[in-house]
């Protein structure tokens, strides 16, 4: 049964048991009514449907136009600096248990990661382009980037702030051309 249904047939219950007109029927018509549908709609008409979900950079404002670069900023007023620089900086002495168990879940066959990143500053010119040049789909010595980076953005649930924070939106990265209908990831510089 459609979520609604249930709900729209207690109230045409309601009417028959207790009369058309009565505030209890009319409460449970509205009740029933999707938000923005009006109260009360012809007996057995399908419910409206809900407005359009407002997508960044679909149908509302993209807040991360250059997708990584955008998000991984240095944010001090949170005590949170996420920029690329940063983060490699860290990970040259040692990628955190979570993070690293999500990259070896990526990890080409046989391949076991080290628990460090090496050295990757000239990366830092063109993100994410320069991760793919050892992160690349045929990559046999680290995780292909796209396997990786959704395991670490999109699992988690709670506990993954991607999720929680930017509720997992894929459209902060990935990017639609309304003309061609083709998708990308925008690449640029660490801000």
């Amino acid at each position: 049964m459609r979520p609604g249904v249930l709900a729209v047939s207690l109230g045409v219950a309601l009417s028959i048991l207790i009369g058309p007109g009565t505030g209890l029927a009319q409460q449970a018509d509205s009740a029933a009514a999707p938000p923005g549908a009006p109260p009360g709609g012809p007996p057995g008409a399908p419910p409206a449907p809900p407005p359009a979900r407002k997508i960044p950079g679909i149908n509302a404002e993209d807040p991360f136009p250059k997708a990584c670069v955008s998000c991984h900023i240095n944010m001090p007023e949170q005590k949170l600096d996420t920029r690329f620089s940063t983060l490699l900086k860290g990970w040259a002495e040692k990628v955190e248990p979570g993070l690293l168990e999500k990259a070896q879940g990526a990890a080409p066959a046989g391949v076991t990661l080290q628990g460090k990143h090496p050295a990757a500053t000239s990366a830092l010119k063109d993100i994410p382009a320069g991760c793919v040049k050892c992160h690349g789909e045929t990559s046999k010595k680290a995780p292909p980037f796209t396997r990786m980076i959704h395991r670490i953005h999109l699992t988690g649930g709670d506990s993954n702030h991607f999720m929680t924070l930017f509720q997992g939106e894929c459209t902060h990265c990935h990017k639609l051309d309304p003309n061609t209908g083709a998708w990308s990831v925008p690449s640029a510089p660490e801000n």
